[in-house]
């Protein structure tokens, strides 16, 4: 995998001459190596899709002149807490974690695929974002995530439903239905950020053939496009002439 820290330091390189006035923006990557995560239909950490989604959105904010705070990009960092202490303390004045989805186990149903005995499910696809009313910008935190969203919409990406309520039967009410925003109180990297934080799930891995779309280039730009323009719409980015 090619380092966060080169792919953004590239898109600096590159900014455009249209000032913006912007914050800080911390870009986690969701889970870490020894504990990656989600395995794919075609046998992928979701890990490895969180590291290469992360790329793409940070590269692209960079590229706006954004400034990015990478955390958790090396795969060593075990302590969920220190996430967003790491980027609070990095002057981060936002912070967006990438992650990429599944289901319920009794929703997988098993197959090989290149000698490998996986599972996949059918039938669940679309994008969600989380938002924790424990975190003390709740309201930042959810027009943030509602504009993410709408832009994802609006790319003509379809909402996933199947959040409403957990594994161990935590109901999961929406925040905004019609953005594909839930709550998601105890989640560690929102309600333990002190700046507006919001969780991303790109897509649903274990759906065979949204993960194709999730693994190629188009879908990876098209998603950092909706989040660049979402947070401009937010108010995190703000473009002047």
């Amino acid at each position: 995998m090619r380092g966060l820290g080169a792919v953004v330091s590239a898109a600096l390189l590159q900014v455009s001459v249209t000032a913006v006035a912007a914050v800080p923006v911390a870009i986690d990557v969701g889970h870490y190596l020894e504990r990656p995560g989600a395995i794919s239909a075609h046998g992928v950490t979701e890990f490895e899709y969180n590291h290469a989604l992360a790329a793409v959105v940070a590269a692209r904010l960079a590229g706006d002149g954004v400034p990015v705070r990478l955390i958790g990009h090396r795969g060593d960092m075990a302590d969920l807490w220190a996430r967003p202490r790491e980027a609070e303390a990095a002057g981060a004045g936002f912070f967006l974690s990438i992650h990429h989805d599944s289901v319920k186990e009794e929703y997988l149903q098993p197959w090989t695929w290149n000698g490998r005995a996986l599972r996949y499910a059918e039938g669940f696809a679309g994008f969600s974002l989380f938002v924790s009313r424990l975190n003390p910008r709740l309201d930042e935190s959810l027009a943030c995530a509602s504009a993410i969203g709408a832009a994802l919409r609006g790319a003509g990406l379809p909402v996933a439903t199947h959040h409403g309520v957990s594994s161990a039967g935590v109901e999961r009410p929406w925040a905004d239905e019609a953005n594909g925003v839930y709550y998601y109180d105890n989640l560690v990297v929102l309600k333990g950020a002190t700046i507006p934080a919001v969780l991303l799930e790109a897509g649903v891995i274990v759906n065979r053939d949204e993960e194709r779309a999730l693994a190629g280039a188009e879908r990876r730009a098209l998603t950092a496009a909706a989040v660049a323009q979402g947070l401009a719409r937010c108010g995190v980015v703000t473009r002047t002439p």
